[in-house]
């Protein structure tokens, strides 16, 4: 902020030749010896300053690839959705006319799906009252999101969970391991772990200011894409039409990435690692983020 007293010395705007156009004789105009350069602030402080929101959006967009991941495997163990809560509302729904026919406790599931999701919603929104854009809060944020997504592939990969650690998928005697699996109350536990962490997910991309990637739903993107007077501008006249096209792309690649890893013995497991590490490597990215640019006597530092 300018200063609204004389000029000081001590300030390092303050030169000798600003003082000497005023015509002064004091000998304390003179010039005098640069002063040591400002050391950098600390970790600690670094941590708590608001991060650069240049190119933030990037760590939004490889969370689409992250819904399509999950949401692949998520759909294939237990027929409901982790990410995508319209259709698991959809679900509850025919839940109480006893449909889909054979599917008892799909409306269990989605429930559980929906119900994590908006605790994860109401959670992870607390951050604002911590300076959500703050360094430390988005890697703290993602850092708990990754551990659930690993803990969910762990419950997959030890067998907790037997309708996530299938693997080779493809064949009539997959689904029918599948469908004994249907009413196992052992599945609820890493859905509820991905579905609350999804919840955190989408409320990052509002805290950052991209409603135009919800990053979980493509109905809206469809649409906004679709219905956009400028969709054919040039690719450096619409960022928000280039970004709703990019979400679009990785969440199907997530889906396919994901599906052709569970027809492999890689399997649902190998699909929920890779999800969480993604999830962890953007969390060590905010860390190092570039610091919020200041703005001092109209000039950015």
């Amino acid at each position: 902020m300018a200063s609204t007293g004389p000029a000081s010395t001590d300030s390092p705007s303050a030169t000798a030749g600003v003082l000497s156009a005023k015509g002064s004789s004091d000998s304390s105009a003179a010039p005098q010896e640069a002063k040591a350069p400002t050391p950098r602030p600390g970790i600690i402080t670094r941590l708590r300053h608001d991060i650069d929101p240049a190119h933030s959006d990037l760590p939004v967009l490889a969370c689409c690839f992250v819904s399509g991941l999950c949401d692949s495997v998520a759909f294939n163990a237990s027929s409901v959705f982790v990410s995508m809560q319209t259709g698991n509302t959809i679900f509850l729904a025919l839940g109480t006319s006893h449909l889909p026919y054979g599917s008892s406790t799909l409306w269990l599931k989605a429930l559980v799906s929906i119900a994590a999701f908006w605790a994860g919603c109401f959670c992870f929104s607390q951050t604002r009252h911590i300076q959500a854009r703050r360094k430390a809060t988005l890697a703290l944020s993602f850092l708990v999101q990754s551990l659930l997504i690993l803990a969910a592939a762990a419950l997959g990969q030890s067998g907790a969970a037997p309708a996530f650690a299938m693997t080779g998928l493809g064949s009539a005697a997959d689904h029918e391991i599948l469908e004994t699996l249907e009413t196992n109350a052992k599945s609820l536990a890493p859905l509820s772990l991905l579905a609350f962490q999804f919840g955190g997910q989408i409320v990052t991309s509002r805290v950052l200011g991209f409603n135009e990637v919800p990053t979980n739903v493509l109905t809206s993107l469809y649409c906004d894409l679709l219905s956009d007077p400028m969709i054919l501008a040039p690719i450096g006249k619409n960022v928000k039409r280039n970004r709703r096209l990019a979400a679009i792309i990785l969440m199907i690649l997530g889906g396919i990435v994901g599906g052709w890893l569970q027809r492999s013995r890689a399997g649902m497991p190998t699909a929920l690692w890779i999800a969480g590490a993604v999830k962890l490597a953007i969390a060590v990215s905010w860390l190092s983020w570039r610091d919020k640019p200041v703005v001092i006597d109209d000039e950015k530092v």
